[in-house]
């Protein structure tokens, strides 16, 4: 192949990275026929046309592949759509701003960065006309009047202006198309407007790219009230480091004062939209207090050391960073050196050594912050010279991600971490801790009253335990590659049953109507034959927050939402095992410790399991094989609760502190029927 054909073909990996899907679903895909390579390269590797990409990816845009429908990532899928949960609920400017979209829609194609431009200064004209009372102006298209009369704006011109480029384009565009600047809006102080619509026009490709997710404003204003309940921000300099439109700055109480605010964003559209925000809330003309405080800058990267009162903002997550991004942040952040690079790692790291003494940090962050084995590092230097002041569990609060979220506000204080005095909203209750206890760098879980603590620990402690860590095999299900071609609802001779996560009770499983015939030599992903075909096992549920362990003596297959481990203890029954890791307890201990919607190896083999002697455990077992054999519910109940109060007793627990647990956990699904 010549120089010249080389340089019309790309890659398996670069393909990859053009559709945002991984390399090894890239060569799955590559496998099943998915995706068709025009040629090879003189080491046999795949190439891909860059006619055969575009289309690839044309079809994906519009809808006629299904390749990423039902993947999680859907990153390449782009396009227009209203937050409307970006505003307060109730807002007239969400009705406003859907139009507007319709609009874009009927057009048929994303905006480009000059009609956005447009549209925005549109807006904001809006607002300043209605701010300021300026008479002279229609209610509508009054960019096209601003430009047309060279009216005056009263001082704040320049922040149009800033807005405005390819000038020559523009009035030929207002007359194409008056539609998108017809629509009037309404002013208020403090709501984000200008924000709606430049995330509602962006291609959401773009924000995703860039690890952008806009704050809904309810969720702002509670940071900011936190912030205020526990501290004085009245005339303190506070920063948002990613402050994207501004709306974290705008819900600062008034009396704080512009000259105190700070912002900072990559995104240069976003730094103008914060700088008419506050020009429209402070009245602010003052071009060098705009300009200074409110920058467009990469905070990871800047150089220049300030000390500021409050950081806030909601850090971007999942960025996508360039290979030489990657290689000097890895350089400058300890948080960065250990492997994958988290954004939002980065920011926390920056932004605690930007904060004074006794200055306080409050972000908002994906819950895995506290918890994935990843995000280790950050916790490690959490650790050493700052408080919590306050943590709260959001859950999914973010449009359409599925992401559990925090509030996290930190104190500097240069002293090692204490529970002493932080607050926790937990999404049920709100409590404060007022003793200390042990925090573990490994998972920061702070979802327990000091009451419910100390049981944790009873059980954490009790006489006798062990674990699974070395003391069993574990396995994955079988990940097929293409469920579609491995996997039927048809029973036939040659099939067999195949069980999923959501087939599974706990004690047994049920019929899960699915087959597949095993030839582990075409599945994508698959353990050694004897771990599926072992005379006794036990199945759980990979994605659930709740422990849901089967016991199978029947060599049943699985697939990778049901996974498998193998107890090898020599005096201790397999069925014992499945008591404990069923009860009541396990459970309690699982989600004070790890509050994951995943159960892990590394979970699983932490859980404390107290040894008792022979005849106890074949009291146990005879109470386990009424519920691995069920009949009614109300049979399958009442044996639970009876079992799970004798493994409260081999757990040594008081009356009292049972209940505790049973509290802690009360209508949650106990997954027996």
């Amino acid at each position: 192949m010549t120089e010249v054909d080389i340089e019309s073909y790309i890659t398996l990996k670069q393909l990859c990275e053009e559709i945002s899907v991984s390399f090894a679903t890239g060569r799955n895909w590559l496998k099943l026929g998915k995706i068709i390579s025009q040629t090879d390269d003189d080491r046999g590797r795949p190439l891909f046309s860059r006619s055969y990409v575009e289309q690839l990816k044309n079809d994906i845009k519009s809808g006629k592949s299904a390749m990423l429908k039902k993947r999680r990532n859907k990153k390449y899928i782009s396009g227009s759509k209203v937050y409307e949960s970006y505003l307060l609920p109730g807002s007239c400017n969400i009705k406003k701003v859907k139009k507007l979209i319709e609009l874009v829609l009927v057009k048929g194609f994303p905006l480009n960065e000059m009609e956005i431009r447009l549209i925005l200064a549109e807006c904001a004209l809006q607002m300043f006309i209605q701010r300021e009372d300026i008479s002279g102006f229609s209610e509508t298209n009054v960019l096209a009047e601003y430009l047309k009369k060279d009216c005056s704006l009263h001082g704040y011109e320049f922040l149009i202006n800033d807005l405005l480029i390819e000038k020559t384009q523009i009035f030929s565009y207002l007359a194409e198309h008056p539609e998108f600047f017809s629509i009037a809006y309404q002013y208020h102080e403090s709501e984000d407007l200008l924000g709606l619509i430049y995330i509602s026009c962006k291609d959401s490709r773009d924000r995703k790219s860039a690890g952008t997710y806009f704050t809904p404003t309810n969720i702002v204003k509670k940071i900011i009230q936190e912030l205020i309940n526990i501290n004085n921000i009245k005339k303190k300099k506070i920063l948002d480091p990613c402050c994207g439109t501004g709306n974290f700055l705008l819900q600062i109480p008034e009396a704080t004062g512009m000259e105190y605010l700070y912002g900072n964003d990559i995104d240069q559209i976003s730094v103008l939209l914060t700088r008419i925000n506050l020009a429209l809330k402070y009245h602010m003309k003052d071009r060098n207090i705009l300009y200074q405080h409110i920058t467009v800058n990469d905070y990871l990267t800047f150089e220049k050391k300030e000390y500021f009162d409050y950081i806030i903002g909601n850090p971007p997550w999942g960025y996508e960073f360039s290979e030489e991004q990657s290689i000097q942040l890895k350089k400058k952040y300890i948080c960065a050196s250990a492997g994958t690079l988290e954004a939002y790692d980065l920011f926390l790291e920056q932004a605690l050594s930007n904060l004074k003494l006794n200055g306080v940090l409050s972000f908002v962050l994906p819950e895995a912050v506290l918890n994935v084995k990843s995000h280790l590092p950050i916790r490690t230097l959490l650790m050493k010279n700052h408080s919590i002041q306050y943590l709260e569990y959001l859950g999914n609060v973010f449009d359409q991600v599925q992401c559990p979220c925090i509030i996290l506000q930190m104190l500097c204080n240069h002293m090692p971490l204490s529970c002493i005095g932080m607050t926790v909203n937990d999404g049920r209750r709100i409590y404060t801790m007022k003793e200390e206890r042990e925090i573990d760098k490994e998972s920061f879980n702070f979802t327990m009253t000091d009451k419910e603590y100390k049981v944790w620990q009873k059980i954490e402690n009790v006489p006798g335990k062990i674990t699974l860590e070395g003391r069993a095999k574990f396995a994955l299900g079988i990940v097929t590659g293409n469920n579609k071609a491995y996997v039927t609802n048809q029973k036939t001779m040659e099939n067999e049953m195949v069980l999923r996560g959501q087939d599974l009770r706990k004690f047994h499983f049920l019929e899960s109507g699915r087959y597949m015939i095993y030839r582990p030599e075409g599945f994508q992903q698959v353990a050694p034959t004897g771990y599926y075909r072992a005379s006794a096992k036990l199945l759980y549920r990979f994605i659930c927050s709740q422990l849901v362990f089967a016991y199978d003596d029947q060599q049943t297959l699985s697939l990778n939402s049901c996974n498998l481990l193998i107890p090898e203890l020599n005096d201790i029954d397999i069925k014992y095992i499945l008591a404990v890791l069923n009860s009541r307890m396990a459970q309690f201990y699982f989600k004070k410790k790890f509050n994951s919607i995943k159960i892990l190896r590394s979970h699983i083999e932490q859980i404390p399991i107290p040894v008792c002697e022979k005849e106890e455990q074949r009291y146990i077992i005879q109470l386990i094989e009424k519920l691995i054999e069920p009949s009614s519910e109300e049979d399958v109940l009442r044996d639970y609760e009876r079992l799970d109060l004798e493994m409260a007793n081999i757990f040594r627990l008081s009356s009292k502190e049972y209940a505790v647990i049973r509290e802690a956990l009360i209508n949650e699904n106990l997954f027996l029927y």
